[in-house]
């Protein structure tokens, strides 16, 4: 089963693009949107737009926004969306979590000087998460793994991290998930502690010696979790979340029985 996906469609680019819809796809809708990224005019990419929503709303494939009603994402801008989708100079460009504009009718365009900014227009005036959420700005860029995990509180994060690190994608896994799981030997195990009060996730890491040059690396790559899972603010606001993490002694077991059992990968505990 793939992952769901959030997209939004706009007339242009830049602070004055218009938004003409958005959709929250529980499902691929590949070649929907394929055929989007095809459309020649603005007139056609409005129409294709306005035919896939209505098409997806009435196969309940996703929550459908149309143009005219409110801004329905927590984040205030499509900076924290998944795929953003804008007919612009005679083309429908593809920005990909507001990183950059990195796909033009449908192929790749690498990176380069001269690109367009990546600047939308504010949905909503500031961000509308709460709980570990709380950081009222409309600056922040969203990292990219994000996703729907927007919905979670820090007990559905810690869970949802540990099947990301520890099982089999359900779809294609996105690069950043590839690319974070290639840095992780697969022998590792993980427990996770999910701290409410100071919303923080403690990551005790199972596999390896004292000493062991590798764990070093290890610990650094689960340190970038918060940029992937949550968000970096240029005003210094609050992250979504903090990580520790702690190399676990070969003793850790007698506390958490279930790490008795070598094929356990994953526990997670809160406090």
């Amino acid at each position: 089963m793939s992952r769901s996906t959030t997209h939004d469609f706009y007339l242009g680019r830049g602070p004055d693009a218009e938004w003409i819809g958005s959709i929250h796809l529980g499902t691929c809708a590949c070649h929907s949107v394929e055929k989007i990224g095809l459309a020649r005019s603005a007139d056609e990419f409005a129409d294709l737009v306005k035919s896939f929503l209505r098409a997806a709303e009435v196969g309940q494939a996703g929550e459908v926004t149309h143009r005219g009603h409110p801004w329905p994402w927590l984040w205030p801008t499509s900076h924290g969306t998944d795929y953003t989708h804008a007919f612009d100079r005679g083309t429908v460009w593809t920005a990909r979590r507001g990183q950059r504009w990195s796909m033009r009718a449908g192929e790749y365009i690498p990176p380069g000087p001269g690109e367009t900014p990546v600047v939308f227009p504010h949905g909503r005036d500031t961000c509308g998460y709460t709980g570990i959420d709380a950081a009222e700005t409309a600056e922040r860029r969203y990292g990219p793994l994000l996703g729907e995990t927007h919905r979670h509180d820090l007990h559905q994060l810690g869970l949802r991290i540990l099947a990301d690190l520890t099982l089999p994608s359900p779809g294609p896994a996105p690069a950043q998930l590839v690319e974070l799981r290639a840095q992780l030997p697969p022998h590792l195990r993980y427990l996770i502690n999910a701290h409410e009060t100071t919303a923080e996730l403690e990551i005790e890491v199972f596999g390896y010696r004292d000493g062991d040059p590798a764990a070093d690396a290890t610990a650094q790559a689960l340190t970038a979790l918060p940029a992937l899972y949550g968000w970096t603010d240029p005003n210094g606001g609050p992250p979504r979340f903090g990580t520790r993490v702690l190399l676990a002694d070969d003793e850790r077991h007698l506390t958490h029985p279930a790490l008795a059992d070598r094929h356990t990968r994953a526990v997670l505990t809160t406090t």
